[in-house]
């Protein structure tokens, strides 16, 4: 049974296999390896402006979701972005994903946020999840420059 729950980053960062299965598939090695501050997590959390959920099945940490909700200057309004968002490997296709993408979006609308924004790894499960489903819509590429 697929259980998620609301969590701090401290709880996220702590579950050392998910992170460090996630910095395998997901971080952008131009920018450096994966190096969590926690201060600005914790910081982002006491102002209100970050969200983190757990994945869990039958009582085993599967995955995770670290939301970021400012308020856009260009627009005034509250729009939820996804900072990551990720199911272990041996988990995907079971629906977990799915379920804490609904979890997430209902828990942003509930904070007021008019939309979400998602990224993704390029040519990833998520990309081509997102494509699919009529109910995303392609807004943005997201493109990196490293600066020697």
């Amino acid at each position: 049974m697929i259980e998620i729950k609301p969590a701090t980053s401290g709880d996220v960062l702590d579950s050392t296999s998910l992170i460090a299965e996630y910095a395998a598939e997901c971080s952008i090695p131009a920018i450096g390896e994966i190096n969590p501050q926690r201060e600005t997590y914790s910081l982002m959390e006491n102002a209100g402006l970050l969200h983190s959920f757990m994945v869990l099945e039958n009582g085993e940490k599967i995955g995770f979701a670290m939301v970021v909700t400012p308020i856009m200057p260009h627009y005034g309004k509250r729009v939820a972005s996804i900072e990551s968002l990720f199911i272990t490997k041996n988990r995907r296709r079971s629906g977990a994903g799915l379920e804490l993408m609904r979890a997430v979006e209902q828990a942003v609308k509930q904070l007021g946020c008019v939309g979400i924004l998602y990224s993704s790894p390029a040519g990833g499960q998520l990309e081509r999840l997102l494509e699919a489903s009529k109910a995303y819509q392609r807004t943005n590429a997201v493109f990196f420059r490293r600066f020697a």
